[in-house]
């Protein structure tokens, strides 16, 4: 299998996933995220944080809202048809 070099600062980390890391097998892919995974210091922050922001909410929100009319259309649908 050839390879061709994607350039990473021109590249999105799509881009290189679908070039290159999607082309893998799966057995190598798996060794790439783990290799990705403990390049990660123990030290990186991540939030943990219980309370939402307010973009948080308004995403929650605003997805309920397109999954309630989803359903809500289904459902109309399914008992006109």
């Amino acid at each position: 299998m050839t390879i061709q070099a994607v350039a990473p600062e021109q590249a999105t980390a799509e881009e290189i996933y679908d070039q290159v890391i999607k082309l893998l097998p799966l057995s190598e892919r798996l060794k790439l995220a783990t290799i990705i995974l403990n390049d990660i210091s123990p030290r990186a922050i991540v939030d943990y944080s219980e309370e939402w922001s307010e973009e948080d909410l308004r995403e929650f929100s605003e997805d309920s809202w397109r999954s309630m009319c989803r359903r809500l259309e289904e459902e109309e649908n399914a008992s006109a048809g």
